[in-house]
């Protein structure tokens, strides 16, 4: 008998712009290590080769070999074909029809599946809500450096005739907003979206310090913290979630909406004005009340990683036993 098929692990990750999250878990879906290091942008090499030194660091702090690994799940931004294991328009990875599967395939040794971020971290939030309640039908919020959904939809991933479901950050707001980098103007992303946060606050703050950092997430604090300005842009930036929210909801008859990304952390500071716009939007409106429940909107645990998670449950799901097997 292989020593994979006495002692199998699964393999999870999440590659980011700025960091790659790696994960083991056993056949019980119970972690053994987990890491995170750098992402190397510099080029499709130097990504490649920073993803085989996390992935060797988390075998060694499981105190496993490559040779255990029985499937590899991957989420990683841009348009994700996980038929061929092609990614493109990754750009923050610097990724043009770059054929990821294949070449982790072939440096991991295992088969590898593939898939955008947001939807693998749409699996892991279900499987996290699924836990505490039954439910088929949910969307995955992703509000950070970008804006865009996850949908699950009668139990089942849903990617759209051309992987674009769910790309609700490049729906046009504000027909006179800022320009886009995808080329529109207006779009919800130029609006909702950490960077938009910020510049929404350094254009409002008239002695802004040019040489401090700002953030999403700092303007929250200064919002909670009284700053007239900063809670001026959070109720605009809530407003408009709320109304994206209010899409998704009226679109899919979701029965949860899963926040997530960057501007998510800040947890409370970030659902409660949200949920005070959704509750302004809907007054008037019993169909509204019902649809936008406050019931349905939830934080995950900080301590939880949606998209590891979902790059080991699509690992599992989609692995043929026998493929890949032996070492």
């Amino acid at each position: 008998m292989s020593l994979r098929a006495a002692n199998p692990v699964w393999l999870g990750l999440d590659i980011g712009g700025t960091k790659i999250a790696v994960v083991l878990m056993d056949q019980e879906l119970r972690p053994l290590s987990g890491e995170i290091f750098p992402t190397q942008t510099a080029d499709a090499d130097a990504l490649v080769a920073g993803i085989e030194t996390a992935v060797c660091a988390a075998l060694t702090a499981a105190q496993v070999t490559a040779g255990q690994i029985t499937a590899v799940g991957v989420g990683v931004p841009g348009l994700v074909n996980p038929a061929t294991g092609e990614v493109h328009l990754a750009v923050n990875l610097n990724l043009q029809h770059y054929p990821l599967g294949t070449v982790l395939t072939e440096r991991l040794n295992a088969p590898v599946y593939l898939e955008n971020d947001v939807r693998m971290a749409a699996l892991g939030a279900f499987q996290y809500v699924q836990q505490q309640k039954p439910v088929s039908n949910l969307a995955y919020l992703s509000i950070g450096t970008g804006v865009s959904a996850g949908l699950i939809l009668d139990g089942q991933l849903y990617r759209g005739s051309h992987g674009m479901a769910g790309e609700i950050g490049h729906i046009i707001v504000d027909p006179a907003g800022e320009m886009c980098a995808c080329g529109l103007r207006g779009c919800l992303e130029t609006i909702i979206a950490g960077p938009a946060i910020a510049r929404q606050w350094q254009a409002a703050c008239a002695d802004f310090d040019d040489e401090k950092e700002i953030t999403a997430v700092s303007v929250y604090n200064a919002a909670q913290q009284g700053d007239p300005s900063a809670q001026t842009v959070i109720e605009h930036v809530s407003t408009t979630i709320a109304r994206a929210i209010q899409w998704l909801v009226m679109a899919y008859d979701v029965e949860h909406i899963v926040f997530g990304g960057g501007v998510a952390k800040s947890g409370a500071a970030f659902l409660d004005p949200v949920l005070h716009a959704l509750a302004k939007l809907s007054a008037g409106s019993p169909l509204a009340q019902t649809m936008l429940d406050a019931e349905k909107m939830m934080l995950l645990p900080s301590d939880y990683n949606a998209a590891t998670w979902g790059s080991i449950l699509l690992a599992r799901k989609n692995h043929k036993p026998g493929l890949s097997t032996e070492i």
